[in-house]
């Protein structure tokens, strides 16, 4: 049993977002076949002793780090132009994670290092004569502000970032660093700056389909549909400010009594004009999601924008309701149009897809019963992470 040293961005328990949803399943599924140190950074309020406790359960070790906070104004931060790596992680580098990433290593023999996300990725050059994995390192979404900057010199920062990232990401993979990524988009057009023989591998999102599934006593409310992600996240606001702008007023005009929930936090965002549209309503942070998708329609997922496969969509999969998207809310994922989705990427099409689920029992059955078999065959995390196990293993040979 090799010894795995997994450094976290994200506190990983309780699992109430996307990012924390797949490393606490990854965490649980490695820790299976290897003995797992966790260090995760955490912020105020996590990492409670009972949930140390409960993460103890099934990781060796586990260690939280105060995590930073990224501040662009301070001085640390604006010296970051003068570095190689994106200021970002200039300024939330922690010398106290630098510290037990070395302690560990020092300690005991360490086999593979894992770090989770982009913002860890720099803990990788403390120890590079180990074996290690950036697990989803993601950059479509600074590749997408570039493309969405209107000014010059925001399209200039941005540019800035991706070529620095970009950069760093070649650095690793040219030393043997291994990396995951959740879709294939995101593994082309990662290699189009990688190394030859470089290792980029998909390891998409997945889904527990134990802890998630139909409920045969919900009662789903006709003609309801909802959205579940933090409008804090631009791509959310940007899907729901589309759909409730364009969309809505088209599947009102033919179902008036017709419903759309929005989950997640708001924070500092002004969501009043969209919640004042008829028929929307904003919940806030809910932490039990499941239940309250199941008594919906079906899931609509009007995303535009962002990068990665998505959780919401699986989980609603799992749950056994329908779902509704654009083909960027479903990219990356094996799905067929009509068989275990619908796909619409302009408004008047996403109406019309709608009302039609709206009015057929036997389509909104077929829909649920196909994606179920979908997520049951493909996506389970135990599945998922066989793909990462044997990224694992190709970097301890190499």
């Amino acid at each position: 049993m090799s010894h795995v040293v997994f450094l976290s961005w994200w506190w990983p328990y309780p699992a109430n977002n996307g990012a924390k949803l797949r490393i606490y399943h990854l965490l649980r599924q490695i820790s299976r076949h290897h003995r797992v140190t966790l260090l995760s950074f955490a912020e105020p309020g996590e990492a409670a002793p009972e949930h140390i406790a409960h993460l103890r359960d099934f990781c060796a070790q586990v260690e939280a780090l105060p995590k930073p906070v990224y501040q662009p104004g301070r001085t640390k931060a604006l010296l970051g132009y003068l570095s190689r790596w994106p200021r970002s992680l200039v300024d939330v580098y922690s010398p106290a994670m630098a510290e037990r990433v070395q302690a560990a290593v020092r300690q005991e023999t360490v086999d593979v290092i894992v770090a989770s996300e982009l913002q860890t990725m720099r803990y990788l050059e403390l120890a590079p004569q180990i074996p290690a994995v950036l697990e989803e390192a993601e950059i479509t979404f600074f590749h997408n502000r570039v493309q969405q900057a209107a000014a010059a010199r925001s399209r200039f920062r941005a540019q800035l970032t991706l070529s620095k990232l970009e950069a760093a990401l070649r650095t690793l993979l040219e030393r043997g660093v291994a990396m995951t990524v959740v879709s294939e988009a995101e593994r082309e057009y990662m290699a189009r700056f990688a190394p030859p023989g470089a290792c980029i591998e998909v390891v998409p999102n997945g889904v527990d389909t134990a802890g998630n599934r139909p409920d045969p006593a919900a009662q789903p409310a006709d003609h309801t549909l909802i959205y579940t992600g933090a409008v804090t996240y631009s791509a959310n606001l940007d899907a729901v400010t589309y759909f409730v702008r364009d969309v809505w007023p088209l599947v009102r005009a033919r179902a008036p009594e017709a419903q759309f929930t929005i989950t997640g936090g708001t924070g500092n965002v002004d969501v009043s004009a969209l919640a004042a549209a008829p028929g929307v309503t904003f919940t806030g942070y809910v932490p039990e999601v499941a239940p309250v998708v199941q008594r919906h329609s079906a899931l609509v997922v009007p995303l535009r924008e962002g990068g990665g496969t998505r959780l919401k969509i699986l989980e609603a999969m799992a749950l056994g309701v329908p779902v509704i998207s654009t083909s960027k809310g479903a990219e990356g994922l094996n799905v067929r149009d009509g068989d275990n989705i619908l796909i619409a990427d302009q408004p008047a099409q996403m109406a019309d897809t709608i009302r039609a689920l709206f009015d057929d029992a036997a389509l909104r059955a077929r829909l649920a019963a196909n994606a179920r078999a979908l997520v049951e065959r493909e996506y389970d995390w135990s599945a998922i992470a066989q793909r990462l196990l044997k990224v694992m293993d190709r970097v301890k040979e190499s």
